[in-house]
């Protein structure tokens, strides 16, 4: 049986589709492929091999930039390095501790100081007095630990 995989999600289609039937990606006009019984799929030199999404665990192509189900970015295809640092050489700042100091200690600031916007951290100094960084930084805080990972939040809120 002739199938075209689809290059965003590795579903594989029958080879008269052009709109993949699973994401409603359209696939790419190569020649059609046999279906093996291996995992991966050859098609002009080019091994398409799926992945499963950290999130909610459905398969996604392995060049593709997002989950088709959840619209996750993929970790094959984030811009981040595994060593703690992005790839513009900024550190990786945790979600967590971003997100316990907004909780505690919001109200002065702390937790813009460690995701290094130092200006914003002195106005929440400046007008900690009035209660009104204490109820930003609880919403804050709550933003902060529902994140869905650390490269995640180092891209949104640090820098």
């Amino acid at each position: 049986m002739n199938v075209i995989v689809c290059p965003n999600c590795a579903w594989e289609n029958p080879s008269n589709q052009h709109l993949c039937e699973h994401c409603n990606c359209k696939l790419v006009s190569t020649p059609p492929t046999n279906v093996q019984q291996h995992s991966s799929h050859r098609s002009n030199n080019l091994i398409l091999e799926p992945i499963f999404c950290s999130s909610c665990g459905n398969k996604a192509a392995k060049d593709a930039p997002y989950c088709p189900s959840c619209g996750q970015p993929l970790k094959a295809q984030n811009n981040f390095v595994n060593d703690g640092y992005s790839s513009n050489g900024i550190p990786l700042k945790s979600r967590v501790t971003a997100g316990i100091l907004a909780l505690f200690l919001g109200g002065i600031g702390v937790h813009k100081f460690y995701c290094g916007h130092i200006g914003l951290g002195v106005v929440y100094l400046l007008f900690f007095w009035t209660f009104i960084p204490s109820i930003i930084a609880l919403i804050e805080g709550i933003i902060y630990l529902t994140s869905p990972n650390d490269e995640v939040f180092t891209r949104r809120y640090c820098q």
